[in-house]
């Protein structure tokens, strides 16, 4: 499978550079493979890009951190209150349908600009899929789990801390993973706007100066940089569910 993923990209990137270098596309609106390559490394070797992507991966860590710790709260206590799980269900199945992205001005009168109010709109993009994914692991947890604790006279925070949390690790793995999509789409999409440092902003500025192939660099470094951190927490994922069995 992975084999074959890897030769449908490669013919991709191979189609793409044919029709780039024979002129099919304007150099200023796509370039070929190649060029995103040697423009990432050129990027890559300025120290003021360094920097860009050492801002932004700690505000998208301290979005992610945030988001797990609150997620995994609201599934907990949504998973001890059935009637409030009930009631908020129809808010959970639409959240991402909101347009929460149009908060960030609120967010800015908050906490002023600067990293804060990128960082609220990373939190408020990734809680909910810890959520989601913390509710389907209690879910799924065995029965004898919880009769366990009882045998044991678990308090409350112990059966959290020593039963749950490690029974459904994976599954609040898998939202911690697609929250970090998430928080790494808002933070960028946050730099965009007002930011005057981070990854979003070079990209923006890159882009307003007609620098093309400088742009196309820079997304390619941050899609192979959000794909490595995305492998990663899948194999661990994986290490854990086979840990399980």
């Amino acid at each position: 499978m992975r084999a074959r993923q890897l030769a449908v990209l490669g013919v991709g990137a191979a189609a793409l550079e044919f029709v780039c270098r024979i002129g099919w596309v304007r150099p200023t609106t796509l370039i070929a493979p190649t060029a995103m390559v040697e423009a990432m490394l050129r990027a890559l070797a300025e120290p003021a890009t360094l920097e860009d992507f050492g801002l932004t991966l700690a505000e998208v860590a301290a979005a992610t951190l945030l988001a797990t710790a609150l997620g995994i709260a609201l599934g907990l206590v949504l998973h001890a209150l059935p009637r409030l799980r009930r009631a908020f269900e129809p808010f959970i199945a639409s959240y991402y349908a909101l347009p929460l992205f149009a908060l960030y001005p609120v967010l800015v009168v908050v906490f002023g600009v600067g990293a804060r109010p990128i960082v609220a709109t990373g939190v408020l993009y990734a809680t909910m899929s810890v959520v989601i994914g913390t509710l389907a692991g209690l879910d799924h947890i065995p029965p004898v789990l919880r009769k366990t604790a009882r045998v044991q006279r678990l308090g409350m925070l112990e059966t959290v801390i020593r039963v749950l949390m490690p029974a459904c690790a994976p599954e609040i793995l898998s939202g911690v993973a697609l929250g970090l999509s998430y928080a790494f789409v808002a933070v960028i999409a946050s730099e965009f706007l007002l930011a005057s440092q981070g990854v979003g902003h070079a990209i923006a500025d890159a882009y307003n100066s007609f620098k093309t192939p400088r742009m196309y660099g820079l997304v390619l470094a941050l899609a192979l940089l959000v794909v490595l951190i995305n492998g990663a927490l899948r194999r661990i994922r994986g290490r854990m569910s086979a840990g399980e069995t």
